[in-house]
């Protein structure tokens, strides 16, 4: 009889997947950033430009994440084991980017500094206070956009563990939105997809104002009533977008009819 395959075995296959997937990524970064490079004289660390990409490339590779429930099911594993083992392998990628962009970026560093007069740039908390409160009319999907592009930003040359800590945390919630936004559309159809997509930026919007409230950086215009959050409050309330984003797309993966 065959063993029964695992979450830990699941969440592994995905993780090296996936990071396979990044690695194309990563180079597809560095080729823009060096072509940056080649054309202007000051521009933004490798750093500084894969901390707005990452998100993009996690969100979007969130939402093909429904794609191996039918793969796996198929093959006679449990919807649980997919759900665990992708928790897992998303958790994993949030940790390894984060220090592969860094790492990347100190060797561009070391290499652009004594061989070039180009200047590279990277943001600092004052930079990333000035973006977040550029002049938008407070345009709703400004903000959003805003939201997703301009995430609270730590320089790494200040604060290394936190800023690489942040950068995590960026990307997990952009990954487990983007799997709850694909599992809706594959539970719900469009329609569900659509409010779920919806709910997925509402969910970032906090996040990131929460955030802001703890490292003191103004909010977005349409989010000032968030001011009135407890400071003491504002770090929990993280935790719980996460953990509510999981439990939504357990939720809709849970009996999920396979499409075949």
């Amino acid at each position: 009889m065959q063993k029964p395959v695992s979450y830990t075995k699941v969440g592994s296959d995905l993780f090296y997947l996936q990071l396979t997937w990044t690695f194309w990524a990563l180079g597809i970064f560095l080729f823009i950033n060096i072509a940056r490079l080649l054309f202007f004289n000051h521009v933004d660390s490798y750093y500084s430009g894969g901390y707005i990409s990452a998100n993009i490339f996690m969100l979007v590779i969130g939402i093909i994440a429904i794609n191996f429930l039918p793969y796996y099911v198929g093959n006679g594993i449990t919807r649980k084991n997919y759900f665990v083992g992708n928790v897992l392998a998303s958790i994993g990628l949030s940790i390894a980017i984060p220090i592969l962009v860094y790492i990347i970026s100190f060797f561009e560093k070391l290499i652009v500094n004594n061989v070039t007069s180009i200047v590279l740039r990277d943001k600092t908390l004052e930079t990333a206070v000035e973006e977040v409160t550029t002049e938008i009319d407070g345009n709703v999907i400004g903000e959003v956009i805003q939201s997703i592009i301009l995430t609270p930003f730590i320089d790494p040359g200040s604060n290394l563990v936190l800023s690489l800590a942040l950068f995590s945390l960026h990307i997990f919630v952009f990954y487990i939105i983007g799997w709850m936004i694909g599992a809706a559309f594959y539970r719900l159809g469009v329609i569900g997809g659509l409010i779920f997509s919806a709910t997925g930026l509402a969910l970032i919007l906090l996040k990131d104002s929460m955030i802001r409230l703890v490292l003191d950086i103004p909010l977005l215009q349409n989010l000032k009533v968030l001011e009135n959050v407890p400071e003491n409050m504002a770090l929990p309330s993280v935790l719980i977008i996460v953990l509510v984003s999981i439990m939504l797309i357990r939720i809709l993966t849970k009996r999920v009819p396979i499409k075949i």
